[in-house]
């Protein structure tokens, strides 16, 4: 009798091979443009909510980029008054598209002061640690632990200038958009510190808070003051901003974490290399100490 061969079998495995080739497949960040940097990454985002429980702060989710063949930084985003992690939900995907992995979570308290958001937010560091060597996380093996940042909108943004001060050894960068902390001290920063102001915020007023928080900041430290033209509070938020220049956010963030964070020097003309006239238009003030 004749033997009969299934080739069923081998084609699933081939197949199967193919495709694991394919998804292993190292991803090619582009060279950084103005367009690239202003719009989504290269990296497949995906996103898990199952974290270890801390006391510092209640829901949380993580992105990240699926397909970076290279250990990652990662960043901790806190929402501001009254706020939740949805209203920060932009950051996670278009960060994560360009690299890293990021932290978005809920206060404890929707009212909780800028102080509680610090915590939080190095609880959140923290926790990005850990996932790097945590059993069964998405994140196991895949963070550079040495690059972590903070970020936060309002009191958040407060929180985010708090814990620089307080823990800039722990951290390679802070960026805190239009930012609430009356009467801070911020002489022990020592974190590279983006500040991103509205120009016309009427709730975190630039006079009284971003400005002085930069000034705060002192000069040894790497800083730069970024205040949108009619901007209000909420331009870096995902929701409730009165002006489209997520675009142009987006861009300088990214910059400012892949120079900062990554280390990339690719990176430094798209922060400190003049503005174009389309930005002109749309920001008011661009001030940095770098000599």
């Amino acid at each position: 009798m004749r033997k009969q061969f299934s080739y069923a079998p081998v084609f699933i495995c081939i197949c199967g091979l193919i495709l694991t080739a394919c998804a292993t497949q190292p991803v090619t960040e582009p060279a950084p443009t103005v367009e690239y940097l202003s719009g989504e990454g290269v990296y497949q985002v995906e996103s898990y909510t199952e974290l270890p429980d801390v006391p510092e702060y209640g829901d949380a989710t993580v992105y990240y980029p699926a397909d970076k063949a290279t250990p990652f930084g990662a960043v901790a985003i806190s929402p501001g008054f009254t706020e939740s992690q949805n209203h920060m939900s932009w950051w996670g995907p278009r960060l994560a598209s360009h690299g890293f992995a990021v932290l978005t979570f809920n206060t404890n308290e929707p009212r909780d002061r800028p102080d509680a958001r610090a915590a939080a937010l190095m609880a959140a560091v923290d926790v990005l640690r850990g996932e790097n060597s945590r059993a069964g996380s998405p994140l196991h093996g895949k963070l550079d632990t040495d690059k972590m940042a903070v970020m936060g909108h309002s009191m958040g943004g407060g929180g985010a200038l708090l814990a620089a001060h307080s823990n800039s050894d722990k951290i390679k960068a802070s960026i805190p958009f239009t930012p609430w902390q009356p009467n801070a001290d911020f002489s022990g920063t020592t974190a590279p510190t983006l500040v991103i102001a509205g120009e016309t915020d009427r709730i975190a007023a630039v006079a009284d808070h971003a400005w002085p928080h930069y000034q705060a900041i002192p000069d040894s430290t790497t800083k730069v003051y970024l205040e949108f033209t009619g901007g209000n509070h909420f331009i870096g938020n995902t929701e409730r901003s009165n002006l489209e220049v997520h675009p142009h956010i987006g861009r300088f963030a990214v910059a400012w974490l892949k120079l900062y964070v990554d280390g990339d020097r690719r990176y430094h003309p798209f922060v400190y290399g003049g503005l174009s006239d389309a930005d002109d238009a749309i920001i008011s003030r661009y001030i940095t100490n770098e000599m």
